[in-house]
Order: structure tokens, then sequence, then C-alpha cells
């Protein structure tokens, strides 16, 4: 015997709160994502600019303190009055008559 549609029965009952459980996961996730999606957009808007500020003064700095202390210790050795000889090696090769083979070749005429 045939229930009617309008009756509650086991299977009518089970599909239902399947249907309630699937709409409240889907709002929990949905209410999660978005969450997530705000406070991610709150943090790179307002904190990352002040961390990456942070980071990019701290590093120019060390930058500039490097440089500084290299240019100090240049001006130490070269002082005013004093004659500074740089070596500055070259980098051309010269290529010598031991260093390699000469073949003496000739062309040929295509016939």
């Amino acid at each position: 015997m045939r229930n009617p549609p309008g009756l509650l029965n086991a299977r009518n009952i089970i599909n239902f709160t399947g249907l309630k459980v699937f709409r409240m996961g889907l709002i929990r996730f949905a209410i999660i994502f978005f969450l997530t999606y705000f406070i991610i957009s709150l943090f790179s808007r307002y904190v990352l600019p002040f961390v990456l500020r942070f980071f990019f003064r701290r590093m120019s700095d060390r930058v500039r303190r490097d440089y500084e202390n290299k240019m100090r210790e240049k001006n130490k050795k070269e002082r005013e009055g004093e004659v500074t000889i740089r070596y500055r090696p070259d980098n051309s090769k010269i290529i010598t008559k031991d260093d390699g083979e000469y073949i003496d070749y000739e062309e040929l005429d295509d016939k």
C-alpha cells in the first residue's frame, strides 16, 4: 500500500533531514568562506603595507650602512696627498704561436 505524498513516513523524514544537513553545511561553508575572504582582504589592505614598508626600510638601511662602511674603508686606504696605483688586469686573450697549430688550406673550385 502506498502512502499519500502529504504524509511523513521514515523515508521522507530521512530525505528531509539530509536536505536540511546539506543546506546547513552549505550555509556554514559560505559563511566561513566570506569571513576568510573578508579577513584576508582587511589584512592585505591595512596590515601588509606596514609590514612591507618595515621590511624595505630595514633592507635599505642595511644597504646604505654597508655602502657607507665600504666608502669609509676606501677613504681610509686612500688619503689625500698619497699616490695610489690600481692595477687592472687585461682580460683580452693573446694567442701565441705555441697555443695552437696553423693549418694552411686551399679552396677547391666546384666544377
